[in-house]
């Protein structure tokens, strides 16, 4: 399970500094051709500083992902019904509209799906919390993950047309597809 930890707050402004940096880079160039000297003289951080953080240049988007599933798993704690961690989820996502349409713009869509789906353990964590939402069923993990996929990609979609649908009908049509396959309406 992948583990969401907080993250120090210069940490995080560093992953923001450069994930913007990347952002204005690639509006200006092809994402390969950007190299890490360019990203770290627009943000304004050392090389060092960038090394220390990153493996590589790849790294940037899957670290400001992170990010956002961070600020996600932290705000539905006192959340508890699906619908809540729904709108949560589409809440949390709508705060970084604006990155999240530029990498769209700037990579295919394929970015999203594959970087969210590195979480799919930590939607099987929350969703299967309280089992008295799920319907019983000889390996809830499996449709859970069925159920998670789905949203992924509408998620993707979401993105894809600007996010012009609202946090709570985007929250609202994730909730009605779940409670008519896995959960309970609740």
């Amino acid at each position: 399970m992948k583990n969401i930890n907080k993250i120090r707050p210069q940490v995080r402004r560093t992953y923001e500094w450069i994930f913007e940096a990347f952002l204005i880079l690639i509006q200006e160039k092809e994402p390969e051709r950007i190299t890490v000297c360019e990203i770290t003289k627009k943000a304004g951080v050392a090389r060092q500083t960038f090394y220390r953080n990153y493996t590589n240049k790849n790294d940037i988007i899957q670290k400001y992902i992170d990010l956002i599933f961070l600020d996600f798993v932290q705000s539905i704690e006192d959340r508890h019904t699906c619908k809540d961690i729904c709108l949560c989820y589409f809440e949390t996502l709508y705060q970084h509209k604006h990155s999240l349409i530029s990498l769209i713009k700037y990579y295919d869509a394929e970015i999203i799906l594959k970087t969210f789906s590195r979480y799919i353990d930590v939607f099987i964590r929350i969703l299967s919390q309280d089992e008295s939402k799920i319907k019983k069923n000889s390996n809830p993990q499996y449709q859970i993950m069925y159920q998670v996929g789905g949203t992924i990609f509408i998620t993707s979609e979401w993105i894809q047309k600007g996010m012009q649908s609202s946090v709570k009908d985007m929250a609202n049509l994730v909730k009605r597809t779940s409670s008519s396959n896995y959960f309970f309406n609740k």
